[in-house]
């Protein structure tokens, strides 16, 4: 995919090179046309960055170097300090107190402050032995879709009266990909369908829709009447960030006077053999379950069931319109291979292998299935190389786990501390089984209120979900499932969910 420039700087550890740094960055951000309060702000994130890893993450003996590196996408202009020094926890930084900093109390914190509150997002990622790296981010500005369209034109779709089947009026339509005529609608459509609940929220933005069509980060198939054109249903494959490696189906919405015609089904097949013309492997997809719609959707379109993430968005909300739903949304993940091409070998924990055993069957994997009986304790990392998905505006938070260090459990009892004080309401940990090792910390990471949910194939890797729910109140009886299967994996999750009502 052409998605992404990348510009990289590699540096002694030396203070005398942060101007240069500044000056290298702000000639960059001049190309995406932030401006000049942005970059100001950006920078004093990035010096105190790059001061942080020259002050702190080598001994004053050692010789070594560093990397600025920025990257741009239709997205976002990012910035990456890494380096390979001293291993640094930031769930471990105290909060910022201006009462404590005025009585001298403050140890630290400022910086870290100064750091969030100069960019959109700010993110950590151990690397293991590959070091670690901060990553700071401006989102580039786009219109949001209530700046396009009136009030009055955003309510949310009522629901037709229900019909029987052979009465439903077929309409005429026809598949298209993503073009810049339609990109309005389908921001409206999605804002009119999901209120502000949808956890991927560049759909609603035209703009970004169409700049990620054009760089292969989406492929978007939509179902346009006939006639007088109008999307009918929307679907498409989300492949950025880390779901370029697994590629997710989503955005998929049909408007409501339109079920029923076969909309969803037809434009998931262009889409999907979309998706093999490009040698993607497999998709993954999630499925509401307040409805059996997009389950049932999914599931006659080849999809099987391997996980169900409880409480995982908000509930939904329209202006004006009060919302029936009283929880947070619990999502079903379903699994779609797209070539023959066998998972490779993995390590499970014994408990849970009879449901592990169901899923893979369930999925029609022949998979090579090792139970982990005796610890190695072969890592010698003093951090875990893993990445923390963090989206606070969802209160979710996603941690992918590839390599565990020594200090494993302690680690994630830190993140998760931090987690719950930011009021954080559900946590998924990803557990990569492919590591022979990762099974080991299966019953350590339960003991602290972790519980099972299923599993993500992700192509090359397979990975095991756990999560945690942070005093959230979930009514399972509330969750719809759309198979036997499903409902089989229902009843296992809330055997394992110690918080269930």
């Amino acid at each position: 995919m052409q998605n992404k420039q990348r510009f990289s700087l590699i540096l002694p550890v030396d203070i005398t090179y942060l101007s240069a740094v500044k000056s290298y960055i702000a000639e960059l951000a001049k190309t995406v046309h932030l401006k000049d309060k942005e970059i100001k702000l950006l920078n004093i994130g990035v010096e105190e960055a790059v001061t942080n890893v020259v002050e702190h993450a080598f001994l004053p003996e050692e010789n070594k170097t560093f990397e600025v590196a920025c990257e741009i996408t239709t997205l976002e202009f990012k910035v990456i300090v890494k380096d390979k020094g001293l291993p640094f926890s930031p769930e471990a930084v105290e909060a910022f107190s201006p009462t404590k900093d005025s009585e001298g109390l403050q140890k630290s914190g400022l910086g870290f402050r100064l750091m969030k509150g100069c960019v959109d997002q700010l993110s950590f990622y151990n690397k293991g032995r590959g070091g670690k790296e901060v990553h700071l981010i401006k989102h580039l500005k786009h219109k949001h879709i209530d700046e396009y369209i009136a009030s009055s034109e955003m309510q949310a779709y009522r629901e037709p009266k229900s019909k029987v089947e052979d009465k439903i009026s077929k309409t005429p339509f026809h598949i298209e990909f993503l073009t810049p005529k339609y990109a309005i609608e389908i921001s409206q459509c999605a804002y009119r369908t999901y209120g502000y609940s949808y956890l991927m929220e560049n759909i609603y933005y035209p703009k970004r829709l169409i700049g990620m069509a054009e760089s292969g980060e989406l492929i978007s198939a939509l179902a346009i009447r006939d006639g007088e054109p109008m999307v009918m249903a929307h679907v498409a494959l989300e492949r950025f960030g880390y779901k370029q490696n697994i590629p997710e189906v989503g955005m998929a919405f049909t408007i409501p006077e339109f079920r029923g015609q076969g909309c969803m089904k037809r434009i998931t097949s262009a889409m999907l053999e979309k998706a093999k013309s490009l040698h993607i492997k497999g998709v993954f997809a999630k499925g509401v379950t307040t409805h059996p719609y997009s389950q049932k959707a999914l599931i006659k379109n080849g999809f099987k069931s391997s996980g169900i993430l409880i409480g995982i968005s908000p509930p939904k909300h329209f202006k004006k319109i009060k919302s029936s739903q009283s929880q947070r949304e619990s999502l079903v993940i379903f699994y779609k291979s797209l070539d023959k091409t066998n998972p490779p070998s993995i390590y499970i924990p014994s408990h849970h292998q009879a449901m592990i055993n169901k899923i893979y069957r369930n999925l029609a994997f022949e998979i090579d299935i090792n139970i982990h009986s005796k610890p190695t304790h072969s890592s010698e990392l003093l951090q875990s190389e893993l990445v923390l998905d963090l989206k606070e505006l969802n209160h979710l938070a996603n941690i992918f786990v590839f390599n565990p260090s020594t200090h494993f459990i302690e680690e994630i009892k830190q993140k998760l501390e931090n987690l719950c004080q930011k009021k954080i309401e559900t946590i998924n940990i990803y557990l990569d089984l492919c590591n022979v090792d990762i099974s080991e910390y299966v019953e350590g990471l339960e003991e602290i209120g972790f519980f099972f949910a299923g599993i993500l194939p992700a192509n090359e890797r397979q990975f095991l979900i756990l999560q945690f729910l942070n005093h959230i109140p979930i009514d399972y009886n509330k969750i719809v499932t759309a198979s036997e299967f499903t409902k089989e994996l229902l009843a296992y999750v809330k055997q394992q969910d110690v918080s269930k009502i």
